[in-house]
């Protein structure tokens, strides 16, 4: 397919540019003018600015894409949940869905997140009730039922990839996994909270796979794209200590919880699973890859 993607020098994005290239499709990337991040010389380089639709209008019409997978977002760890820039792209995205609907897209997935849900509810399943907390996952379940409400009725399908707790290259400086395996590689002690939060962690390979998977599918609608394996903070933190040969160097307490954080936030997978997707990684293989990962980049 020829597919147009957004966010491709991100920590997902890179992950799916990978992963569509080598299922064959044909990547037309949607890419900042200061974004200078290199992508695989097969990449077809939109320059444009995502809150700037015409700056990247006449080559989204001439292009006339067969597919979009739109992942561009705000990520900084520090304030994605509360930036008001959440707001634009917000707007931006809504705008983006409706050309592609009147460019005749047959097909769009979109990245939304597990904080649409409420989160009280155990095991989260895709029809489950929704309660944003933030204002980021206020603009991901408004976008996901604006593209809805656009792709009613048209010839253009829309899956919606809920996302959940990612890690692995590329990840964010701040982020649990990425702040704990850079602290017990520099020999450092690693700060965290008392780990006993419940989450289901993905290998974010694991996501773009899963990802473009949904894209080649029939599936439609939410999709939570998961491991929907619960694990405690505590024992993601423990295993990273202890294949970094530093069991000894975790601070457990030095880190306060976010106000309101769930103790229990897992996806129940059986729309995914049962669609054929099978994930490569499980925690350990996934934690041993991200440290190899960090250990080049610390070498460089």
């Amino acid at each position: 397919m020829r597919v147009f993607l957004t966010g491709a020098t991100g920590f997902v994005g890179a992950p799916v540019t990978e992963r569509l290239l080598a299922r064959g499709h044909e990547v037309h990337a949607l890419v900042h003018p200061e974004d200078g991040a290199p992508l695989d010389g097969r990449v077809s380089i939109v320059r444009g600015d995502l809150l700037r639709a015409g700056s990247y209008a006449a080559a989204l019409e001439a292009l006339r894409p067969e597919a979009c997978v739109h992942l561009g977002w705000y990520a900084n760890p520090k304030d994605y949940l509360s930036s008001r820039v959440n707001l634009d792209l917000l707007s931006a995205s809504a705008a983006l869905g409706a050309k592609l609907v009147d460019l005749g897209c047959a097909r769009i997935v979109a990245a939304g997140t597990c904080f649409e849900y409420d989160v009280a509810q155990g095991y989260l399943r895709e029809d489950g009730p929704l309660a944003p907390r933030h204002l980021y996952s206020a603009c991901k379940r408004a976008l996901g039922e604006v593209l809805a409400q656009l792709t009613a009725g048209t010839s253009t399908s829309l899956a919606w990839a809920r996302l959940f707790f990612l890690y692995g290259p590329r990840e964010q400086e701040g982020r649990l996994v990425r702040s704990v395996v850079d602290a017990l590689l520099a020999g450092e002690r690693a700060r965290t909270s008392t780990g006993e939060q419940v989450r289901d962690f993905s290998h974010v390979a694991d996501a773009a796979a899963g990802i473009v998977h949904v894209l080649e599918s029939t599936l439609a609608g939410p999709v939570n794209v998961a491991s929907g394996v619960p694990v405690r903070v505590r024992d993601v933190v423990r295993t990273i200590a202890r294949l970094a040969g530093r069991e000894d160097a975790v601070d457990w307490g030095a880190v306060t919880p976010r106000p309101n954080d769930p103790p229990f936030v897992c996806a129940d997978v059986s729309k995914l699973r049962n669609s054929g997707f099978v994930p490569t990684f499980d925690l350990e293989s996934g934690l041993r890859d991200t440290m190899e990962w960090a250990k080049g980049e610390l070498g460089r």
